[in-house]
């Protein structure tokens, strides 16, 4: 199997969201949050299943026009759809997503990654091209 372009490993793991260290071809890039790690998915509140996945792209109606680009998807994540990697700060900005963010911190009380967009834009810009040509992946894990 190739090697995947982005892992992402989760380390904190809070009641309601997971904080991972994202690495970009191997070194480390940035932070990110997702939704709680849960026995039982609940929608929009559950992290992804630990595992590699395809990365592709997908127009988003809400970030897309925004950012004048198809979003990186994470593909074919059972019982999962739409998952995106995309900017905001707390588990109020994701259902499901990868969010990141260049620092960890705190946001209105609640655990965040901060400097989303600079992270985000890095990240996209680091990866794209791999993306389009097709045949990438990302690996989640719990470490």
């Amino acid at each position: 199997m190739k090697n995947p372009i982005i892992r992402v490993e989760r380390f904190a793991f809070h009641k309601d969201c997971t904080i991972s260290r994202v690495f970009v071809r191997g070194k480390l890039f940035c932070f990110a949050i997702e939704d709680a790690k849960r026995d039982v998915k609940i929608k929009g509140e559950t992290c992804i299943p630990d595992g590699v996945y395809e990365l592709g792209m997908r127009f988003s109606p809400r970030f897309s026009p925004r950012l004048g680009h198809d979003m990186l998807w994470v593909k074919n994540v059972p019982e999962f759809e739409f998952i995106l990697i995309h900017t905001g700060n707390t588990k109020k900005d994701t259902e499901g997503c990868l969010i990141v963010g260049s620092k960890i911190g705190v946001l209105n009380g609640l655990d965040a990654v901060l400097d989303s967009k600079t992270a985000y834009q890095n990240l996209y810009k680091s990866v794209i091209d791999n993306v389009k040509k097709g045949g990438e992946l990302i690996e989640y894990v719990s470490i």
